[in-house]
């Protein structure tokens, strides 16, 4: 059998393990085609799925997870390029597999994460759980601080737990000490970054605090196996 037979049989395989999968944050089946519809989910996974995973529409299946299969397949993928490259901006990138099924044809439509997002058709979508909403103020800044590379660091660990050393000044403050061997190291958790500031949560002293990017250098705290902020002054 010749390796890209057995590369596309492998694929095939691991997106019918999906199609029994509930519908999540990765995972969205379509019984038919409703454009408006299709292009707002497509934008939804492109601006909601994390690096590494793949997001999955299933066309010809039923919320409950029924075949019900679809007519014209050659078709619908030309309909879903049209979308994804036309009426996306920026364009998404996908793949379209055809599946089947006790003689029926589904049709998966696969949207990797993207490093170009925010896309918009109209309003910005994201994903939350099994549901397509519309991106409030807050998660639409992060979809664009994310295209930038340090606060897409950053952001990888909202939510979570940092290390920050505050190197010749206090933590939030907006006053050097005048001593440059002043060095504070804290637990934080991350709650916020744009493209000019990343808010902490100081988990000892219970204090919301806020830093200029400028003076933040992102790095990787070895010894706890996380994300660490070194905070100082240019």
């Amino acid at each position: 059998m010749p390796p890209w037979i057995a590369c596309k049989m492998s694929v095939n395989e691991g997106l019918m393990s999906r199609l029994a999968d509930a519908e999540d944050n990765f995972v969205e089946r379509k019984a038919g085609v409703k454009g408006e519809e299709l292009r707002r989910t497509i934008v939804a996974f492109a601006n909601s799925v994390p690096e590494g995973r793949e997001g999955v529409v299933f066309i010809g299946v039923r919320d409950g997870g029924e075949i019900q299969g679809i007519d014209g397949t050659d078709s619908l993928q030309k309909t879903v390029e049209s979308i994804c490259s036309r009426d996306c901006y920026p364009p998404v990138r996908h793949r379209c597999e055809v599946l089947r099924l006790n003689g029926k044809e589904v049709l998966a439509v696969v949207i990797p994460s993207s490093s170009n997002r925010p896309h918009f058709s109209g309003p910005a979508f994201v994903r939350r759980g099994s549901q397509t909403i519309g991106a409030s103020e807050d998660v639409f800044n992060d979809l664009i601080a994310s295209r930038s590379s340090k606060p897409a660091a950053i952001l990888r660990y909202k939510g979570q737990q940092v290390t920050v050393v505050a190197k010749g000044k206090e933590l939030g403050s907006t006053k050097a000490l005048g001593d440059p061997r002043y060095r504070a190291r804290h637990d934080c958790r991350v709650e916020e970054c744009s493209a000019h500031t990343v808010r902490l949560f100081d988990l000892a002293t219970n204090n919301r605090v806020a830093e200029p990017l400028e003076n933040v250098k992102v790095s990787f705290d070895e010894e706890w196996n996380r994300l660490l902020l070194v905070v100082q002054e240019p």
